[in-house]
């Protein structure tokens, strides 16, 4: 397996968006009407999904997280103004509220097909939307690095993003219930360390010469390797709607990436990566973290983490030590999945939740 090398700590992602109808907030199998409509500026950026209720945007290959957020912005309004015209918009929130697997359709494409034949209900039922990070890295080793890192922060990524309290119409007392259902798939979930390529390697050739996958695409980790692309891809995000804190994401995984070449990773228990992990799903920011300095809460370890990076010149170095300096104020603010519960208790009505999805 060639890990192609890419250019380091370079920044690229990937935001799944649900397509509503304006006036009901149901989901609209719009995606077909995106790509007959589509600019020559945003083709190869939108692009279609397994659902026909989304779509995907693809950013290209950025020097700063900030250049990103700015794809995402401008493909967001090409998409809804071409939903003006046909009675629907998009929407950046982790599941759908409201809707029912009955409702939707698989997009007709051959890998799609393949994965319904195997996944069935599971995959019908994938009501779900996410944000997938890359940051760029030169060589097998230093991505290793970089993804045993990312491995120890999945929660923090994760309690930032989360945009999931709502399932079939249903309160789910959590604030990433994204998390539990993606969580349901084979090969999904909190990775395991790798001590080298090599033995990431080992795995992959296994998993794939007893037909349980093709590619890198059929692992759908929380982090992972991307030899194709020679990056490491965070998936364990809800997708957002609030672009400074999509910003602030991609900038701390960016930042401990980087980090991870000057220090070498702890590695903790799975049983403790786990349990932060739950904890973020279930209490987002004020869930609990614990590692070897101790417990604390996310929202004060996300606290750490900045100050932390800025101590060692990790923000100067990426060129972002100006922006990370407000991008910090996103902690002060709630996770949209809390403001989507305050919503909810105070109007009991499940459709104007899917409102907080509106890109601001």
């Amino acid at each position: 397996m060639i890990f192609r090398s890419s250019k380091p700590f370079t920044v690229g992602a990937e935001l799944e968006v649900q397509l509503i109808d304006r006036e009901t907030f149901a989901l609209s199998n719009s995606s077909e009407l995106i790509f007959k409509n589509i600019s020559d500026r945003f083709k190869g950026i939108i692009q279609p999904e397994v659902l026909t209720s989304m779509v995907e945007i693809v950013s290209p290959v950025c020097e700063t997280p900030g250049e990103v957020v700015e794809h995402f912005r401008q493909s967001l309004v090409h998409i809804d103004e071409i939903g003006e015209k046909y009675g629907f918009r998009s929407c950046a929130l982790g599941t759908h509220s409201f809707a029912k697997k009955e409702e939707t359709s698989i997009t007709v494409k051959e890998r799609y097909l393949r994965l319904l034949q195997e996944l069935q209900i599971l995959l019908r039922q994938f009501l779900i939307y996410g944000l997938h990070i890359h940051v760029g890295f030169p060589d097998s080793a230093s991505a290793v690095r970089g993804y045993n890192m990312a491995i120890n922060y999945l929660p923090v990524f994760l309690a930032l993003s989360t945009s999931s309290p709502f399932f079939y119409g249903e309160y789910t007392g959590l604030h990433s219930y994204r998390t539990k259902i993606f969580e349901q798939l084979p090969r999904a979930g909190i990775p395991e360390y790798f001590d080298s390529f090599a033995q990431f390697e080992e795995l992959f050739n296994r998993l794939k010469e007893g037909g349980f996958i093709e590619s890198i695409k059929d692992i759908w980790w929380d982090v992972r390797l991307h030899p194709d692309l020679g990056t490491v891809e965070l998936r364990v995000c809800d997708s957002n709607p609030e672009m400074d804190r999509i910003e602030l994401i991609i900038s701390l995984f960016q930042g401990l990436s980087l980090l991870a070449q000057e220090e070498k990773p702890e590695r903790h228990f799975h049983q403790i990566l786990k349990q932060n992990k739950w904890n973020a799903t279930r209490y987002s920011v004020s869930g609990r973290f614990i590692d070897s300095s101790g417990l604390t809460t996310i929202r004060k370890k996300t606290y750490s983490i900045i100050k932390d990076l800025e101590k060692k010149g990790i923000w100067d170095e990426l060129k972002i030590g100006d922006r990370m300096k407000s991008l910090k104020n996103v902690l002060k603010r709630r996770p949209v999945s809390e403001k989507m519960v305050i919503v909810y208790k105070k109007t009991q009505d499940i459709k104007v939740v899917e409102t907080l999805g509106f890109v601001r």
